[in-house]
């Protein structure tokens, strides 16, 4: 137990004291709260930025794949337009070229005889490893007579660029007393077969 005259401080300054811990406490501990605050401020900007970053770097790198796919089914697309090309052009490359076609044809027409009309058909077939293209020619003509038909039918028979040439139907015209006559015929695969054998 304490003296009575141990404590001569008057009681309003140890009350003073006290406060004053208290509010020294208190600003440290504002201080503390916030620097805590502060730091956690500056760590959370400081993700935050990195996010801005990583979505900007993930942005331009979504704009790259996005070209890219683009440029990606342009390629695919030129590739199958190009396939379509060389398909259509391989099935020219396996027809008879219509110029030399034309031109057996009316070389070895009669004297008097004259083809009003020239009809193509074209018929692919395909086989084990390509399409082969067969071209069947109707033609429409006037000839003096029967011997001028045959002549005519016997020259493309002979020729090496047709095949299966036949007579559709001759009748004579009440009106020239000439013979209208059709002659059907086969070129394509055969002219092919010809021309690789004359090399």
């Amino acid at each position: 137990m304490n003296h009575p005259f141990d404590d001569f401080v008057p009681a309003s300054w140890h009350k003073q004291r006290a406060d004053t811990r208290i509010v020294r406490f208190g600003t440290v501990l504002v201080a503390i709260v916030s620097i805590a605050t502060a730091a956690a401020f500056s760590s959370s900007l400081s993700s935050w930025r990195d996010i801005v970053k990583d979505r900007g770097s993930v942005a331009s790198r979504w704009d790259d794949a996005s070209e890219r796919v683009h440029a990606y089914v342009k390629v695919q697309k030129d590739i199958q337009d190009a396939i379509g090309d060389a398909a259509l052009i391989s099935s020219f490359g396996n027809s008879t070229p219509r110029s030399l076609l034309l031109w057996e044809l009316t070389q070895n027409l009669p004297s008097n005889t004259r083809l009003d009309d020239i009809r193509f058909e074209s018929k692919k077939r395909m086989t084990e490893d390509k399409a082969l293209v067969t071209e069947t020619v109707m033609l429409l003509g006037v000839a003096p007579n029967d011997a001028s038909i045959s002549s005519y039918i016997e020259a493309l028979s002979s020729a090496p660029y047709f095949a299966n040439v036949s007579l559709m139907y001759a009748h004579l015209d009440s009106v020239s007393g000439k013979r209208n006559f059709s002659i059907q015929l086969q070129a394509g695969e055969t002219l092919l077969l010809a021309l690789e054998n004359t090399e």
